[in-house]
């Protein structure tokens, strides 16, 4: 019944997207989709980063992660139309931290989604083990895992990170734009340090504990000191190729292999600015027009936050362009695995008010992925692992290096 379910959802997935898309539905090969579609449904399908909230809109007071509201891509109905069985969830949620410390405002907001999502005990339960992914994936809900995504978040003490673990915390990626001591990201201009003392010292707690590191955001150098330091294999949790659009954000192929070397996975975010030169030149304009705007509609609804939310996503869908064609990603896809191996790539699109590939708007999007592939030529077990069996076998690795030191 759940695989039959499954299918339904699938199906009914991508052809509700290709109905707005025409053009792309008169090229689907049918009977490459139906067997595309066994493929998904038999996988875990599993996103490595992903935000509940779309981050410059909403607010807890729009939050409702058990229904297709439109407000979220990744909530859990749009994630089973899309098949994915789990996430990683990125806290802390969007808006200022206010007044409170970082790791106050990720404790609530941790709080928060547990009480969410057994508010939607019906279709989505909380994983902290390897093992947990598989067991609710066997019930047919959703597996949520908590991951965290925000500067300063070890406030200069490597303590905190027992707490965030007991909190349901296992994933952390390890610089965001500010070093927290541990080295620089890409934006920080204090330049290429690598990794301090300090930092070795996180790697190796996390190692203990059993919490993968995420060296998206890291600078090259950062990225391979910690490659090297860890003990267990580590990922990059939303990062797509240098080799196919050169910005110091995205993963040149020497860490792309380092990576690998390790056994680690690269997950393949979907956002349009990191795949894309021609798409980021595209956007540049409305980008800035957006801001202005933005700013007019946060002063004149200050005191109405549903119409702010509703004047925001409209501007946001008038101003900005369609995302790239999904081959786009594929691309990036199939030079990573060329470069490192099909058992290193994975998917972590950073949902949260992206602008992705046509086709990949939300969760429900996920198919598109397993059809592309085949297209390309992919094997059905290296489509699986690429859906989410490579990041399970490294999260499994991890795990059981913790169970050893305990």
């Amino acid at each position: 019944m759940k695989q039959r379910m499954k299918f339904f959802w699938a199906l009914f997935c991508v052809f509700y997207i290709f109905s707005f898309c025409s053009a792309v539905a008169n090229e689907v090969d049918q009977e490459l989709w139906e067997k595309g579609r066994k493929i998904h449904d038999t996988a875990i399908v599993i996103d490595a980063h992903a935000h509940p909230m779309i981050h410059l809109y909403l607010t807890r007071h729009f939050f409702d992660l058990g229904n297709k509201t439109g407000k979220s891509q990744t909530d859990f109905v749009t994630m089973k139309e899309g098949g994915v069985d789990a996430v990683f969830l990125s806290m802390p949620l969007s808006g200022d931290i206010g007044n409170q410390k970082p790791s106050q405002k990720i404790m609530n907001d941790i709080e928060f989604i547990r009480e969410e999502v057994e508010t939607c005990s019906h279709l989505a339960s909380i994983a902290s083990t390897p093992s947990d992914i598989k067991k609710i994936h066997d019930t047919g809900k959703r597996a949520v895992v908590f991951s965290i995504e925000y500067p300063g978040i070890f406030e200069g003490q490597t303590e905190m990170l027992e707490h965030y673990y007991q909190k349901g915390v296992r994933l952390i990626t390890i610089a965001h734009n500010k070093t927290d001591r541990i080295a620089d990201s890409e934006t920080d201009e204090a330049g290429e340090s690598g990794l301090s003392q300090y930092g070795k010292k996180i790697v190796g707690e996390m190692n203990r504990l059993g919490m993968l590191i995420d060296i998206t955001h890291c600078t090259d150098r950062l990225q391979t000191d910690i490659i090297k330091e860890s003990k267990v294999p580590v990922i990059a949790s939303h990062s797509v190729t240098r080799a196919l659009h050169n910005i110091d954000r995205n993963i040149p192929d020497s860490i792309l292999k380092a990576i690998a070397e390790k056994g680690g996975v690269v997950c393949m975010t979907f956002y349009c600015g990191h795949l894309s030169k021609e798409y980021t030149e595209k956007v540049k304009e409305p980008r800035q027009i957006f801001n202005k705007e933005q700013e007019k509609l946060r002063i004149e609804f200050k005191e109405k936050p549903d119409m702010l939310n509703d004047k925001l996503m409209a501007l946001d869908k008038k101003i900005f362009p369609p995302g790239v064609d999904i081959e786009v990603l594929i691309d990036h896809l199939d030079h990573a695995v060329k470069v490192a191996g099909a058992d290193h790539v994975g998917l972590g699109s950073d949902f949260g008010g992206i602008h992705n590939p046509v086709g990949l708007e939300s969760a429900a999007g996920y198919p598109l992925i397993t059809y592309h592939l085949l297209k390309r030529g992919y094997k059905e077990e290296d489509i699986k692992k690429i859906l989410g069996g490579n990041l399970l076998r490294v999260f499994e690795k991890v795990h059981r290096y913790a169970q050893v030191q305990k």
